[in-house]
């Protein structure tokens, strides 16, 4: 499932790929309404309509300091994920396309609606969003068999369009979490954000967990398990924070042990 950008991706007649593969320039009309554009928005992710498609800009973030020392450096994020992206191109993985970019920016084309939106909205019928968390199960499980982990596979940060689901966000990416064990760390995180989003029972997040496992051939789900049996006391100690103040990431926590069984 890979994602190349021709012409009509961003409605210009031009095609930009990553310059790890192929080297083409953006056209300079569209560099040059995306430098007009971030002069009057300074935000870190940024809206442009481009006759009539739209991509999303980001830019690296300035931080004064109490700001940096409490999130960290930003331009180390920006760059992470560039290069993700430019690296994942190359290995056909289910993430947007870099369609511009410069020392300070890339644009990249809207993938569609976040998970987080589909199941928090009641976006289309019964029948069809648990068709589209299914693929987002199985998409996960296809990135770990390409042997990459995302990071951070939180609903919010996994998209639907036109029967395709792309994992966008990898600020969180790292190579050296292309292992087993960072596929497990992606699994718990994914079912996880899941329950928290879901906030209870939820047929769409348990066709996602079941299209992992039907799909999962490499043992990151026997992982996963073996991991929260000895993580079981996490749940214990937490259970007076959850008879105090309910919120929707402590609750989730003994969903995610009764998933796997733990």
């Amino acid at each position: 499932m890979g994602k190349t950008c021709e012409g009509d991706c961003i409605g210009v007649q031009s095609r930009y790929i990553s310059p790890m593969t192929e080297t083409c320039d953006p056209p300079a009309d569209l560099t040059d309404r995306i430098r007009t554009h971030l002069a009057t928005d300074p935000g870190r992710v940024s809206r442009l309509e481009v006759n009539e498609r739209t991509l999303w800009i980001k830019q690296r973030e300035t931080l004064d300091l109490r700001r940096r020392l409490q999130k960290g450096d930003p331009s180390k994020g920006f760059e992470r994920e560039r290069a993700a992206l430019h690296h994942l191109a190359t290995i056909d993985a289910p993430v947007p396309p870099i369609v511009a970019e410069g020392a300070d920016f890339f644009a990249l084309p809207d993938c569609g609606q976040p998970l987080s939106q589909i199941l928090q909205q009641g976006v289309g019928t019964d029948a069809e969003r648990i068709q589209i968390f299914r693929a987002a199960g199985e998409a996960l499980s296809g990135l770990h068999k390409r042997g990459v982990s995302h990071g951070r596979p939180n609903l919010k940060d996994i998209c639907w369009q036109d029967g395709e689901i792309t994992f966008i966000d990898l600020e969180r990416y790292s190579g050296s979490r292309n292992t087993p064990k960072g596929h497990m760390q992606d699994l718990i995180m994914f079912v996880f954000n899941a329950h928290a989003v879901a906030g209870k029972p939820s047929a769409e997040v348990d066709a996602a967990i079941d299209a992992y496992r039907a799909t999962d051939t490499a043992g990151i789900w026997a992982a996963a398990k073996a991991w929260c049996r000895r993580m079981r006391w996490v749940e214990v100690i937490t259970k007076p924070v959850r008879w105090l103040r309910s919120s929707a990431e402590f609750d989730a926590i003994p969903m995610v042990f009764r998933t796997f069984g733990a």
